[in-house]
C-alpha cells in the first residue's frame, strides 16, 4: 500500500510541477506582451575585456633596448619582442576584466645588447564599454615605459 501511495504522490507531484511551469511561462509571456520585452541581451553572457597595450622598453639612460620579450603574466600568448626602437604592442581578446595587469619584460637575446634584469610592472586599466557588445569592455593602454636595469657580468 505504501508503494502505491508513493507512486501516486510522485505522479501528482510531477503533474503539478508541469502545470505550474506552464502557468509560469504563460504569466511571463503575458507580461512581455503587456509591458514589452525585458532587456534580455544585457542579462545573458559573460563579461569580457580587450586589452591593447603598447609602449617601449629602455635602460636607465633612456636608450631603447631591442630584443626584450614583453608578456602578460599568466598568459601563454600574446607576447611581443621589442624592435630596434624598443617598442612593443600586445593585444588580448576575450579575457576577464582585471583590475590590474602584470607586464613582464625579460631579456631573451642573451648579451647581444647588454644583459638586463627581468622586471614586472603593474598597470590598472581604465575601461570603456564596447559599443557593439554590452558585456565587453575595452582598455587602450598606450605609452607604457618599462625601464630595465642592466645586470653586471659575473
Amino acid at each position: 500500500m505504501k508503494k502505491l501511495n508513493r507512486s501516486i504522490l510522485r505522479k501528482i507531484n510531477y503533474c503539478l510541477g508541469f502545470i505550474l511551469s506552464l502557468f509560469g511561462l504563460a504569466t511571463f509571456s503575458s507580461c512581455v506582451s503587456k509591458y514589452g520585452c525585458p532587456i534580455v541581451e544585457d542579462m545573458y553572457g559573460t563579461p569580457s575585456a580587450e586589452f591593447h597595450i603598447s609602449g617601449r622598453v629602455e635602460n636607465k639612460l633612456g636608450k631603447s633596448i631591442e630584443g626584450i620579450k614583453v608578456s602578460v603574466y599568466n598568459q601563454q600568448n600574446p607576447l611581443d619582442t621589442t624592435n630596434t626602437d624598443g617598442s612593443f604592442k600586445i593585444d588580448l581578446y576575450n579575457h576577464w576584466p582585471e583590475e590590474e595587469i602584470s607586464l613582464i619584460a625579460s631579456d631573451v637575446d642573451s648579451t647581444q645588447n647588454g644583459h638586463y634584469k627581468t622586471d614586472t610592472i603593474y598597470i590598472s586599466p581604465e575601461y570603456q564599454k564596447d559599443p557593439n557588445n554590452s558585456w565587453n569592455q575595452i582598455a587602450n593602454i598606450d605609452n607604457v615605459v618599462i625601464t630595465l636595469e642592466e645586470e653586471k657580468e659575473k
